[in-house]
């Protein structure tokens, strides 16, 4: 009985990165993207001016100091560097 070797038909590959950048810029088109909008915070009212403000105790381990420079750079405990504060809004 002779073998029929037939040829294997080849997917046309040309025209695959093509419908693969169509789908990519359809799913991009139609998806939302959220935009964060920060931490929700409600601030207690300013005291009033002749309110007596009285002094808290509070202890030294809850305590973390913070500074922010005039470029925006944001040190935490002592000088450690965290980022630009500008670039983090």
């Amino acid at each position: 009985m002779p073998i029929d070797k037939r040829k294997v038909q080849e997917i046309n590959a040309g025209s695959m990165a093509d419908i693969a950048f169509l789908l990519l810029i359809f799913f991009l088109v139609a998806t939302t993207m959220n935009v964060d909008t920060g931490i929700a915070r409600n601030l207690p009212p300013m005291p009033p001016e002749d309110q007596k403000v009285e002094d808290m105790k509070v202890k030294i381990r809850n305590l973390l100091p913070v500074l922010v420079n005039g470029r925006g750079d944001i040190f935490v405990l002592g000088g450690t560097s965290i980022g630009n504060a500008f670039s983090l809004l």
